[in-house]
């Protein structure tokens, strides 16, 4: 059974975006499994590095296209969510590195149920937070485009 089932509220609207999400919410779901199984080596480095893949691939998705609409989303926000995901990127350089210094012990579970509490908090602010408000500005921005007068 699933920790997290993927649900509408989910959506932004963004197909690719929320194909992204989705893998991000099955591999929070694994990390859930592995814990409660105990099971923490091998595949627990193999979500760190999907995780790291997550942040080029997902987050380069999303930031090129806020830099593509600039202009039209606000800056705050824009900026904001950079800050967000760069915020992102360095939490899991940190769990990286707790893992690398440590053994497999009670102090890398501790790590590891910070990193899964950090996803789940990420998850829920984040995607269902400044995801969803960039996402309503690109769907606004793409809807006015499509009704624009076409040149002749």
């Amino acid at each position: 059974m699933s920790f997290i089932k993927w649900q509408k509220e989910f959506l932004t609207g963004l197909p690719e975006v929320d194909q992204q999400h989705q893998k991000l919410i099955e591999t929070l779901n694994l990390l859930h499994f592995l814990l409660s199984k105990g099971k923490i080596q091998e595949e627990i480095r193999e979500i760190l590095h999907f995780l790291d893949n997550y942040t080029v691939e997902h987050f380069g998705t999303e930031e090129k296209l806020m830099v593509q609409h600039s202009g039209q989303i606000p800056r705050d926000l824009k900026e904001r969510h950079f800050r967000e995901h760069r915020y992102f990127i360095d939490r899991i350089q940190e769990f990286h590195g707790l893992l690398e210094a440590y053994q497999n012990g009670e102090q890398e579970k501790e790590a590891l149920l910070e990193l899964f509490e950090f996803l789940c908090t990420w998850l829920c602010e984040h995607i269902l937070g400044t995801d969803k408000e960039t996402a309503s500005h690109l769907i606004n921005i793409q809807e006015e485009a499509s009704l624009a007068p076409q040149g002749l």
